[in-house]
């Protein structure tokens, strides 16, 4: 079944719109790259801040995505530590910088 806004979707998604080329499974897919800062309270006088990279793509595109695998996004590694399919047709990938 097609997902309704597909064709908004991947125009979104692309690289002359808000996404970016990244490297995934030995292909490239196209999602937009956020690696928000947000603080974390250690318990102490003083609050650290933590980067928090996210990756949202299209779930077609990451189908066979597993938690440890492997992207490259603009030039540096990331570690998929978790994700959310949303229903809609879009996930939404937890990273880490190796």
């Amino acid at each position: 079944m097609a997902i309704p806004f597909d064709d908004d979707l991947t125009l979104m998604l692309s690289p002359d719109e808000h996404g970016i080329n990244v490297t995934y499974n030995g292909g490239t897919i196209r999602g937009i790259f956020d690696n928000e800062t947000i603080p974390i309270d250690g318990g102490g006088l003083i609050t650290v801040h933590q980067e928090q990279p996210r990756l949202t793509a299209r779930t077609v595109d990451l189908s066979s995505i597993a938690e440890g695998q492997a992207m490259v996004i603009d030039s540096v590694n990331y570690t998929i530590q978790a994700f959310i399919h949303d229903g809609t047709g879009v996930t939404v990938v937890q990273l880490e910088k190796d």
